[in-house]
């Protein structure tokens, strides 16, 4: 018996030295594939699934299979944690801390755990500690092993991190490049968790090329193709989220900034128009993106350019996006205000835009209490809501997503913000039945919001499915909205981890950070 097995006598489960000290077992663990590790334990221990998930602790034999197909991986560090415990491998192979069983090894063990580190993660004997950095006081602090470059290269763009705040445990979402810069301390000292969050603030923007000036013909070609192009970009948001959008929309808006230079007249008139759209849609998009600060900034350029070509609809439909903007604030008096002079713009709304901009009104409502007045103007918003299911490209104008269902998802919304959460969980259930299949991203977020009105009725199992397919949304589209208010659900349903399917949420949320 080895002097590391001997340490072990107390574990359920210690692979032995011949599987450890493999060529194949080095190599899996220094790539941190756990998939492989736990098809050699499986295979060569031989360990059944249901033996590794024992070992690991707070995992089922089902894991352990998702694991070895690669249906699921395993970023938790947390969760590495335990299986370099439950199967005996020392931490080092893992680039892990040392390990409590390992203990102070002999003179002989010291030459066998070199051993051990052959062909481990640095390549080398070198077994040199992690670099020790302060933290400043009150700050949340979240711990993140040491890892290769080519596999921190390798890492979504924004991950779910596990983090202590005022001694509870908090889901964050962080960038990437905040992660490995150690800005988590930085970013988290607001408490806010998305201030690191902004995955629009990583647009790719690639070097603008001036459009020549182009001759009268050319232009009306051009104009006309940037219109079809805007549709597809509205369709594909809806479709895809933000993440798929963003950066198109803006290497359209450059090219408009260039045709705007050299435009006079009718003709500028009608670029001004295509820009006010192309703008709108970029604050849209970096709203969903949880960047609000472009979002506004997009806001007003929309609303400077609509005003300069005389587009009254346009102008009307920045006012709500405003008043969107500042529901999202929590301002209840400012998204009344602003709901209200877009209907003042009378001759300017179409029936979907008149729809939309009462039921933004009814938000605000909400936001002060006044339950009785906001559903009355969530009932008259039903009046002209569009009728015909829109095909999510707004071929049909401003709005076009505002059909009955839609205004049924805002229903719940306002039951949820007047603690109402027993009337919101039905009404979200009867609107996501009906919500048109386009709308995906929308889904996501009404669903995340439905695990809200769940956990608020102390229906977890519910919750924690809703939660978890809300969360599949989000990193299909890279919606921020819809990841915010998952997380936001994960953090309300961690009071009921007793539960088993909000424990196996929790777990899966930290073996699957990426996004």
């Amino acid at each position: 018996m080895s002097e590391r097995e001997a340490r072990r006598s107390d574990y359920p489960l210690t692979i032995p030295d011949r599987l450890l000290l493999s060529e194949d077992m080095k190599r899996a663990c220094g790539r941190r594939d756990f998939g492989e590790v736990f098809r050699l334990v499986n295979r060569r221990g031989p360990v059944s699934y249901a033996e590794i998930a024992a070992a690991v602790g707070k995992m089922t034999s089902a894991r352990v299979g998702d694991v070895i197909r690669g249906v699921r991986g395993i970023r938790g560090l947390a969760v590495m944690e335990r299986i370099a415990d439950g199967l005996g491998i020392p931490g080092h192979m893992l680039g892990l801390p040392e390990r409590p069983w390992e203990g102070t090894p002999s003179s002989g063990g010291a030459a066998q755990d070199r051993g051990y580190a052959r062909n481990s993660r640095s390549g080398s004997d070198d077994l040199s500690s992690e670099p020790s950095t302060g933290t400043p006081s009150g700050v949340p602090t979240a711990h993140v092993g040491p890892m290769a470059s080519a596999e921190a290269d390798a890492l979504p763009e924004i991950l779910l991190v596990s983090v202590h705040v005022d001694g509870k445990e908090q889901i964050v979402p962080t960038s990437r490049r905040a992660l490995l810069g150690n800005a988590m301390g930085v970013a988290l000292q607001g408490r806010s968790p998305f201030n690191a969050a902004n995955a629009s603030a990583e647009v790719a923007r690639p070097r603008t090329i001036r459009p020549r000036r182009l001759s009268a013909d050319h232009s009306e070609a051009a104009i006309q193709h940037l219109r079809d192009m805007w549709h597809t970009l509205v369709r594909a948001d809806n479709l895809f989220g933000p993440r798929h959008a963003l950066t198109a929309v803006h290497q359209q808006l450059d090219v408009l900034n260039g045709l705007l230079e050299d435009s006079r007249g009718e003709h500028r008139q009608e670029l001004l128009k295509l820009s006010a759209q192309y703008a709108e849609s970029a604050a849209w998009l970096h709203e969903d993106s949880m960047d609000v600060t472009r979002a506004e900034t997009w806001t007003g350029q929309a609303m400077e350019w609509a005003m300069e070509s005389g587009d009254e609809a346009m102008l009307s439909w920045t006012l709500f996006r405003r008043s969107q903007l500042a529901t999202g604030k929590k301002n209840a008096g400012q998204t009344i205000g602003l709901a209200q002079a877009v209907q003042r713009h009378e001759r300017a709304l179409t029936h979907p835009m008149k729809a939309a901009a009462i039921q933004q009104e009814a938000q605000g409502l909400a936001l002060y209490g006044n339950e009785t007045a906001c559903h009355r103007k969530l009932d008259e918003a039903h009046e002209y809501a569009a009728i015909a299911e829109s095909s999510g490209d707004a071929r049909s104008g401003h709005g076009d997503f505002c059909t009955p269902s839609y205004i049924e998802i805002q229903r719940a919304n306002c039951w949820l913000t007047l603690s109402r959460p027993e009337r919101a969980v039905t009404t979200f259930q009867t609107a996501l039945e009906k919500l048109p299949d386009v709308y995906q991203r929308d889904r996501g977020f009404a669903q995340a919001r439905l695990a809200m009105a769940y956990a608020g009725i102390q229906e977890y199992e519910q919750a924690a499915a809703e939660t978890a397919s809300a969360l599949d949304v989000a990193r299909d589209s890279g919606s921020g909205r819809t990841l915010q208010e998952a997380v936001t659900a994960i953090n309300a349903l961690a009071a009921a981890s007793n539960v088993p399917a909000v424990r196996d949420l929790l777990d899966a949320v930290k073996e699957n950070a990426g996004f």
